[in-house]
């Protein structure tokens, strides 16, 4: 008869330390999950950020080429930054109040 109740508690015991387990695991896991959360997270940013500065360097890289192959160009940026010409006179005036 005692193996009979040893039988019938087996199940349920061993159920109850299999859940018991799982919760543990969940449990001891949820700090790790949550960094892996954030580290998923700052790894997203970072590559935004990485395709920003490729978008920049890109551009960059473009205008660089127009002042070595566009005239036109530098002269026009020139004039932006108030660069004259040898004897010419330059006019800056204040905009209106």
């Amino acid at each position: 008869m005692s193996d009979e109740k040893a039988n019938k508690l087996a199940l349920p015991i061993g159920l109850l330390l299999f859940a018991v387990a799982v919760v543990a695991a969940i449990f001891f896991n949820r700090p790790l999950l949550e960094k892996q959360r954030r580290m998923d997270q700052r790894r997203n940013e970072l590559k935004l950020e990485v395709a920003r500065q490729r978008q920049e360097i890109d551009e960059m890289s473009r205008k660089s080429l127009r002042f070595e192959s566009d005239p036109e160009f530098v002269e026009r940026q020139a004039r932006l930054n108030h660069r004259i010409r040898p004897g010419e006179t330059e006019y800056i005036f204040d905009a209106p109040e």
